[in-house]
């Protein structure tokens, strides 16, 4: 679902009153969102480059500490992987992401370590994100090494023991062990 504007950029009323709905966001936040969204990106559909750059206003780490996390991010939200992310896709990432439920935001993180869209996480995908959230939260890799931290994680979550995480296990694995959230999620705090 794309924005459907008038000449002012203002919302379709169908389209904000979706959007109402689907986020439990107030009207005037959404059209505060849609705002900032399009000084960020006029066109309406916001690339990985204008994603980064919006996203790093969000967030205080450093750009470099930011930019390889954002690209994690960006993948997750653009829901039709067309490379490009409108105002109702972000809209609804951030707010699954930022208020939803837990099963909604282990969808999106689940989305997140999925680069390859295979609907299943492997080790090496799993290790490339959480080595970009240490990254991101200034966490030593010497004390607690990501390739450890996944291996913990599977060892608890892999019930079948295939080496591979599908999105029932992943989920499942991270709501009978809440605690795991804090370590795998990058939607917390």
């Amino acid at each position: 679902m794309g924005i459907k504007s008038t000449k002012n950029s203002r919302l379709d009323p169908e389209i904000l009153e979706i959007l109402v709905q689907q986020t439990g966001l107030e009207r005037e936040v959404i059209i505060a969102w849609q705002k900032q969204f399009l000084l960020a990106c006029p066109s309406g559909k916001m690339g990985r480059k204008d994603f980064y750059k919006f996203y790093r206003t969000l967030r205080v780490e450093s750009d470099e500490k930011v930019k390889e996390i954002a690209n994690f991010i960006f993948a997750a939200f653009d829901r039709d992987s067309n490379g490009k992310i409108d105002f109702t896709e972000f809209l609804g990432g951030y707010a699954i992401t930022s208020l939803g439920d837990t099963r909604a935001k282990l969808e999106y993180v689940f989305a997140l370590y999925d680069k390859d869209k295979s609907n299943s996480i492997d080790r090496k995908e799993m290790i490339r994100v959480i080595s970009a959230m240490y990254d991101l939260l200034g966490k030593s890799k010497s004390e607690y090494p990501p390739e450890k931290c996944v291996e913990d994680v599977f060892s608890l979550i892999d019930v079948n023991n295939d080496k591979t995480l599908t999105k029932d296990e992943f989920i499942d694995g991270i709501m009978q062990n809440p605690y795991l959230s804090d370590i795998v999620s990058p939607f917390n705090g």
